[in-house]
């Protein structure tokens, strides 16, 4: 008889998400990032942060262009795209953050950037995990700081929170479980230059309140690469609680600062921060040190522009260049000439379209007449001359911009 498989950890079990409506990123390069290898690996990276919700194994190539990508979006039901491109003149690099699907797209201009593996040489005790690591179950905890108020703040720095607040979805205290919380996406601005700081931190809790030595016996029952300290020397088990000589407790001044001293319920769900007693008399919270060891990627950047649609439209806002209020009137009567002609065109191909399908269908109409349901020809219904009929031509003007039909 086979054996039973072992039942899985609470960490290892597959995370199942309530919401319905969870948002999903996509990532990508486009134009000339395809030479540069370290913008392959920055774009790996950023798409390890943004786990689990999205497309972590997505393969681009050099023919596809950013149209393509924004037809597959709906389908998949991808709600922010992010592109890294790179300027073949100036050799800057931008990230952009499209909302799907109608925009609005931001435009950074990336001043410095630090890939993970940059990030790893330069801690002391760095931390390693994989992409497929539990850490990874759940998104990141979003902490902004630096931005101003919605209810007051300028329209293009609305436009920032509300598009970085909608890259994860919400997190509702009185349901969300303190220890499924593994990793922090720090955005930090600038108030005198406007610049954004991006850093990715997985937290790490170490409790203060136990007993060092019952640490060390736990530890070596639940993790195999701990050896079970030594206990020849000890006569009695209370030595190893009580006897401060050879054991104690944690000390605080193990811990960077009092500040990062918490106390977390270990029940399953807590609403308030208060003490439960259990049947014995003892108490479910417990003492412990949050550490942040930084993970990568690192990300310094600025603002340049808002467009109004997917990567294209009417400019919102722009760092750099002002115009004047004739120049944004011409600017508007452009894009509304664009959207007529575009619209036309939709026409045009819907109708070409639908000629050809109704060709197509008389055509079927009559070899049913001629030859019948089952394939065998009719008496009396030998017409000779409709074999030589003419085919239905097709012209590659009518799908040049057959794409126009999918966009939205």
């Amino acid at each position: 008889m086979a054996n039973k498989a072992a039942p899985l950890k609470k960490s290892q079990q597959p995370v199942e998400e309530e919401e319905v409506n969870v948002p999903k990123s996509m990532i990508i390069r486009v134009g000339s990032s395809f030479h540069n290898a370290s913008l392959q690996q920055l774009s790996l990276d950023l798409r390890v942060m943004m786990q689990p919700h999205t497309a972590i194994s997505l393969r681009e190539r050099r023919k596809n262009c950013l149209k393509d990508y924004v037809v597959m979006c709906g389908p998949l039901g991808v709600t922010q795209l992010i592109t890294l491109s790179q300027s073949e003149k100036t050799a800057n690099c931008h990230l952009r953050f499209a909302s799907m699907s109608k925009g609005p797209t931001t435009t950074y201009r990336i001043k410095e950037y630090s890939l993970v593996k940059d990030i790893v040489k330069t801690l002391k005790h760095p931390k390693m995990v994989g992409k497929s690591s539990t850490i990874f179950q759940r998104p990141p905890l979003l902490v902004m700081n630096g931005f101003a108020n919605p209810k007051v703040a300028e329209p293009h720095e609305k436009v920032m929170i509300t598009q970085f607040q909608n890259m994860f979805p919400p997190i509702m205290p009185e349901k969300i479980n303190v220890d499924s919380i593994r990793r922090v996406l720090m955005i930090n601005k600038d108030k005198e230059t406007g610049e954004i700081n991006l850093r990715h931190y997985a937290i790490d809790t170490k409790v203060v309140d136990v007993n060092k030595n019952l640490k060390k016996i736990l530890n070596a029952k639940i993790k195999k690469n701990k050896k079970m300290p030594n206990l020849g020397n000890i006569k009695d088990i209370s030595e190893i609680l009580e006897d401060s000589h050879h054991l104690g407790y944690t000390s605080e001044s193990e811990v960077e600062d009092e500040e990062s001293l918490v106390q977390v319920d270990e029940t399953e769900s807590l609403t308030k921060a208060k003490v439960i007693k259990n049947e014995g008399g003892a108490s479910n919270l417990r003492k412990k040190a949050i550490k942040l060891v930084e993970l990568g990627p690192r990300l310094r950047m600025e603002l340049v522009k808002i467009e109004a649609g997917v990567c294209d439209g009417e400019v919102l806002y722009h760092r750099y260049v002002k115009k004047s209020d004739t120049e944004i009137i011409q600017q508007k009567k452009r894009l509304s000439q664009k959207e007529s002609e575009k619209a036309k065109r939709r026409k045009v191909q819907k109708e070409n379209v639908d000629k050809k399908l109704a060709k197509k269908q008389e055509r079927r109409k009559r070899q049913k007449e001629k030859y019948g349901a089952d394939g065998s020809a009719v008496p009396g219904n030998d017409n000779s001359g409709d074999e030589s009929e003419e085919e239905v031509e097709l012209r590659p003007e009518d799908y040049e911009n057959d794409s126009d039909l999918y966009s939205e």
